[in-house]
This record gives C-alpha cells, sequence and structure tokens, in this order.
C-alpha cells in the first residue's frame, strides 16, 4: 500500500503536467484560428476601404482654412421686421414630453453639405452660383431637410480677402469670392456668409458644374416629374435645352431637360418667380431620392463612376467612406422635407437701393437674428 501510495504521489505531477501540455495545444489552436478569423476580417475591411479610397480619389477635393468661421457677428440695422408675426411651426415649438432612455440629440448627429450648381462652363471667368441648397441630413430623425438659399436675399457680405463687405444679393456671395480665391474662395467666403447671415454651419462643400448635372440625369435615363401645363409649356419653348415636344403630367426629363426644369423662373403663374424655382430644384432633389433608393448596387457603382470626375468638393476619401458608414444603412428609410432660406415666411420682398446709384433692386429682406433661431433648431438642434 505504502508504495502503491507513493506510485501514485509520482504519477500526480506527470498527469497533471500532461493535461496542462494538452490545454496549451488545444490555446494554441485556438489563437491561431481566431488569428487566421482576424485577418480575414481586417483584409476584408481593407479591402472596402481601399475600394472606397481608389473611387472616390476621382473627386476633386480642395481644402478649406480651418478658420472659417472666423467672423464677426452681422447685425439688423439694415432690415426692418416684417409687419405680421412669423410663422411658428410645431418642429421649432413644440416641447415633448415623452420620457424615453435614448439621449438627446445633439449638432453631432446632423451633418450639413452645401451643393452649389455653378453656372459657368469650360473656359468661362465667371462662376455664378446658380443653385445653392444646403442639405441636412439628421441621422437622429432620419430625415432630410433640403433648404433652397434664395439667390435674391440681401445678404451683409463678410469682409473677404481684401473685399470690403458691404449689403448685395446672395447670388454674388459665390462669384465674389471665386475672384479672390478660385473655388476654395467661393466656397469659404458663402460658407462666412451663410454663417453671418443665417447660423448655418457647413460641414462640407460640393460643387457640381451644369455639364456635369446634365451627365449625372442622363446615366439614369431621366428622372421622372410631374409637369404643370405652364411648365411643359416653358420647357417647349426652351429651345437651347428641349429638343422634343414635352406634355403636362408624369414625364421622364433627360439631362438638359431636367435642367431647363431646375433653372425655370417664368413659367405662367410665377408670382415669386425665385421661390416657385427652388420649390422646382427641391422636386428634382426628391425624385432622384426615389431614384438613388431603388437603383442596384452596380447601377449606384456605375453612376458613381461618372459623377465623381465632375465634383469639386471639400470631402476627402475617408470623410465620405465615414459618412457612407453611417448614411447608407437608413437610405430606405430617409424622408425629406424642404424649406427656403429665409425661413418660416418672415422674409418679405423689398426695392432696394443696394449700390447707392439710384437704381432700384427687388431683394429678399429679412431678420438675421430670427433666421438663426430657426434654422439653427433644425440644422443644429438647437432647442431641442
Amino acid at each position: 500500500m505504502s508504495y502503491h501510495g507513493r506510485f501514485e504521489e509520482q504519477k500526480q505531477p506527470k498527469h497533471r503536467k500532461n493535461t496542462q501540455k494538452t490545454g496549451g495545444k488545444g490555446m494554441k489552436l485556438f489563437l491561431i484560428v481566431l488569428a487566421v478569423v482576424l485577418a480575414l476580417v481586417i483584409a476584408g475591411f481593407g479591402l472596402v476601404y481601399w475600394f472606397i479610397q481608389n473611387k472616390f480619389s476621382k473627386m476633386n477635393v480642395i481644402t478649406l482654412p480651418e478658420d472659417t468661421y472666423v467672423y464677426t457677428e452681422s447685425t439688423d440695422e439694415y432690415t426692418r421686421p416684417p409687419e405680421t408675426e412669423p410663422e411658428t411651426t410645431e418642429e421649432t415649438t413644440a416641447a415633448t414630453t415623452e420620457e424615453t432612455t435614448r439621449p438627446p440629440m445633439t449638432a453631432d448627429d446632423i451633418i450639413n453639405i452645401l451643393v452649389v450648381g455653378q453656372a459657368a462652363r469650360a473656359g468661362e471667368e465667371g462662376h455664378m452660383a446658380d443653385t445653392t441648397m444646403l442639405v441636412s441630413i439628421n441621422t437622429y430623425t432620419e430625415e432630410v431637410t433640403v433648404f433652397s438659399i434664395l439667390r435674391d436675399s440681401l445678404v451683409q457680405l463678410p469682409a473677404y480677402k481684401g473685399l470690403g463687405g458691404g449689403r448685395n444679393k446672395f447670388t454674388m456671395c459665390y462669384a465674389l469670392g471665386y475672384q479672390q480665391g478660385g473655388t476654395a474662395g467661393a466656397m469659404e467666403m458663402t460658407n462666412i456668409c451663410l454663417k453671418d447671415n443665417f447660423g448655418i454651419e457647413v460641414d462640407y462643400n460640393i460643387e457640381v458644374s451644369f455639364d456635369g448635372f446634365i451627365r449625372m440625369i442622363d446615366y439614369l435615363n431621366g428622372v421622372e416629374l410631374e409637369l404643370t401645363e405652364a411648365e411643359a409649356d416653358y420647357l417647349n419653348k426652351d429651345t437651347l435645352y428641349v429638343q422634343r415636344h414635352i406634355d403636362p403630367g408624369v414625364q421622364v426629363l433627360q439631362g438638359m431637360e431636367a435642367l431647363s426644369y431646375a433653372r425655370m423662373r417664368k413659367a405662367a403663374g410665377d408670382g415669386e418667380s425665385d421661390i416657385k424655382r427652388t420649390a422646382r430644384q427641391r422636386n428634382l432633389v426628391s425624385a432622384l431620392l426615389k431614384r438613388f433608393q431603388g437603383m442596384s448596387l452596380s447601377e449606384l457603382n456605375g453612376w458613381v463612376d461618372e459623377l465623381l470626375p465632375m465634383v469639386t468638393t471639400t470631402m476627402t476619401p475617408s470623410d465620405v467612406t465615414r459618412l457612407a458608414a453611417t448614411i447608407l444603412p437608413m437610405v430606405s428609410r430617409l424622408s425629406m422635407k424642404g424649406e427656403t432660406v429665409p425661413v418660416g415666411k418672415t422674409g418679405w420682398g423689398e426695392m432696394v437701393d443696394i449700390y447707392g446709384d439710384g437704381t432700384q433692386h427687388s431683394v429678399m429682406q429679412f431678420v438675421s437674428s430670427q433666421q438663426k433661431q430657426l434654422i439653427r433648431a433644425i440644422t443644429e438642434a438647437e432647442g431641442n
């Protein structure tokens, strides 16, 4: 018995050693398998990242100075309030008492992208912003608000690179900035102007030329829009862009036809031509969003390849990768609404001698402080 006991005492350590050795082999195998899986996952993500980086490197990327928003607050000394009280909306006035565990919405949940349709063609010196839209994407509510900035808004221009500022129509801002610093100057001066006058903080800028817009629509084989009789009549008279007869009702417009529709200002019944014009532009954006929601990945890939070389933007490929990861999962759920800037029907038309030469110009007046409160509630989640 004593021998057997000593034998067992001698065998036990060896038995534990074998167990540990077997366990060590199992752990090594597990770590190897885990490492292989992780390597495959990382390689997969790396391939996707490389694909996106390579694709979006086709864009014309420019960089704006970091101090873009160093500005002097504008005042309302040149404006007067409207005679009627401004309209309020449920979005800006209603308070919710619903209890929720979801963290409150912040400005970080909102992405503000300024899109400019630039009117100059190759070789032309002028660089006017024919269309200016702020696309505000709220990832918290999954809602897109498209703000059309009225070209005739009477704004206080920033003192920018030697320019003395002063009052002028908003449409002049992009062209003046371009004269001082090219496309980057146009974007920067416009961003400062929007912040000064409306409280809009632009996260990213995008510029698309007329030619780019036409090719974008043509690649999609047109965009479906419902036309009034007055709109169809206007298009039929535009023999420069429209080469066929177009009837009222639902029609598929090709690139040049869609451009004519987006620029339309004087169709019959357009009492407030710029407001009607911007409403049509938002209709076009809404139709494009619906078109995108129904596109396959291969169609979307081909459209992106066609469009990107014609885009000038402050977005880097890394920015696009990050935004795509945030926005693409919710694309099918996104809803859209439109606004004009000035918002809330608080602007009013007036004839003003802008240049002090006795010539009266039709402009849209507004109260800057009022605009900031209304707009920042949507674009910066202030007051929510």
